[in-house]
């Protein structure tokens, strides 16, 4: 049960950061973030699912919705109390992501262009 919990506040923290009140406040205005926000929390979701510690039936399917309900509350009471602590994580991914990509992007400006005959 504490796995589910702690596997679906990620997910409930992906969901939240991709909210439009805390997209201000993360700096992220490019909408293929925030679709990519909302599927990496559905995935999360989904193996919150199946990492219930149940075989499929109504056991998994309770297990998965008290976890679920329990991180959620928890994740609304810090987001109302410290909206960016609680969103560091996801800061910090963003931050890593668009590192990356600046470097792609610049790795690719700096590549030698060959001559194309047509």
């Amino acid at each position: 049960m504490l796995e589910t919990v702690i596997i679906t506040a990620v997910g409930w923290m992906l969901l939240a950061a991709s909210a439009f009140r805390f997209r201000r406040d993360l700096a992220i205005t490019n909408p293929s973030t925030v679709r990519a926000l909302r599927v990496a929390a559905g995935a999360v979701l989904a193996v919150a699912l199946m990492r219930c510690g149940a075989p499929v039936t109504g056991e998994r399917i309770v297990r998965f919705l008290g976890g679920s309900s329990l991180s959620a509350v928890v994740m609304v009471m810090t987001l109302s109390i410290a909206p960016m602590t609680a969103l560091r994580p996801v800061a910090v991914l963003l931050a890593l992501a668009r590192s990356i990509r600046q470097s792609q992007s610049s790795a690719r400006s700096v590549q030698p262009r060959t001559a194309s005959f047509r």
